[in-house]
């Protein structure tokens, strides 16, 4: 079967304006009954389950999954190009498709689409085998692309956690550092303190001391200028005028 006519059986287009890769399309309703959550498809009394891909859990912020021509086309591009010689699971869903349009309920569209691909050749048990078949190629698409998305998380979601890891590391030896510095800020300001109280505490001594110093100093230099006005007021400059012409 050709890949336009296996797309058709899949997929109703939607949407014709937007871009083809980002397009949006509507699943027909499906074919094959559901129960509990997986589907099953019954050969005889044998019954084949396919459990359903179980969502992984999303970030915040992931969009919601919705169904996208891109993911659509590459699965059925699988299944194309497995597709089994002869009448098998693609010509009964074509056949039960083109018995939409008669008016019929569901139980007898089957029926009626088994019936007319057994006149093609084909048998009930070959339409469960090829599906079982068709349902473990895209068994294997999903394995793949989920070995693909691993392997992205790996490289890029991993790898970014483990630099952030190696950045908040990096961020407390730094916030340690910081704490470390601080305390030693605090110690060398203790020592300026402690320094710039010794320095006026030495400086007051000392201005003390040379003032002490200057104080007795007048008061001895006062005294022998007192003593030399004094003798000279007493004694008189004759006497001091002899003493001078003695000394010549």
């Amino acid at each position: 079967m050709k890949w336009k006519n296996i797309k058709s059986l899949f997929v109703v287009e939607d949407g014709k304006n937007q871009d083809k890769d980002d397009q949006k399309i509507a699943p027909p309703q499906k074919d094959v009954p559901e129960e509990e959550g997986n589907s099953i498809i019954k050969a005889g009394n044998k019954k084949t389950q396919t459990s359903q891909p179980s969502t992984p859990s999303s970030p915040e912020g992931a969009e919601k999954g919705e169904v996208k021509e891109q993911f659509v086309n590459h699965l059925l591009k699988a299944i194309e190009s497995n597709n089994m010689e002869g009448i098998d699971y693609l010509e009964f869903k074509n056949t039960l498709q083109s018995f939409k349009k008669m008016p019929m309920d569901e139980a007898l569209r089957f029926q009626s689409a088994l019936t007319a691909v057994k006149t093609m050749g084909a048998s009930e048990q070959k339409i469960f085998d090829s599906a079982n078949f068709y349902l473990s190629i895209l068994a294997k698409e999903e394995a793949s692309f989920k070995k693909a998305v691993e392997r992205g998380k790996k490289q890029k979601v991993e790898g970014e956690l483990k630099r952030i890891e190696n950045l908040k590391q990096a961020r407390q030896d730094k916030l340690k550092k910081i704490e470390e510095m601080k305390a030693e800020i605090e110690n060398i300001t203790k020592e300026i303190n402690n320094s710039s109280e010794k320095v006026m505490a030495d400086q007051v001594k000392i201005d003390t001391k040379r003032n002490h110093f200057y104080a007795s100093y007048e008061f001895v230099v006062n005294q022998i200028k007192g003593d030399i006005l004094e003798l000279k007021k007493h004694v008189g400059p004759e006497t001091s005028d002899n003493n001078n012409n003695k000394k010549a």
